[in-house]
């Protein structure tokens, strides 16, 4: 009987050890991943500090719109559109999203640094 059981336990240790070994390597694994996105968002981020922030004047066309403009210049340093286009307002002291044909307006963009 107790030869029984001491194997049963023995059984059971070696269970609960492949247990804690798999959930080791899977803890390992996804530790790697996320490292491995952190120094891939590390290099993007340095390859985008290489770019300048400057501004180009464009005369409004008939038909053109601030999301119009902002589809056309908007560079990949800017996440989203309606952000893009705030700054295009701010950047030109607009209130609103009101533009006419044949004024002009200042667009920001990115463009690489030479080194």
């Amino acid at each position: 009987m107790n030869r029984v059981i001491n194997s049963k336990k023995g059984y059971n240790s070696i269970i609960q050890s492949r247990r804690t070994a798999w959930i080791l390597g899977f803890i390992i694994i996804i530790l790697g991943l996320i490292s491995i996105f952190f120094i891939t968002k590390t290099v993007t981020t340095e390859r985008n500090s290489a770019r300048t922030k400057t501004i180009t004047s464009i005369e409004i066309q008939e038909g053109d719109t601030l999301w119009s403009i902002a589809k056309s210049h908007m560079t990949d340093e800017y996440n989203d559109i309606n952000d893009y286009i705030e700054e295009i307002k701010f950047s030109n002291g607009l209130s609103c999203d009101r533009i006419h044909a044949g004024n002009h307006i200042i667009v920001p963009y990115y463009v690489d640094t030479v080194r």
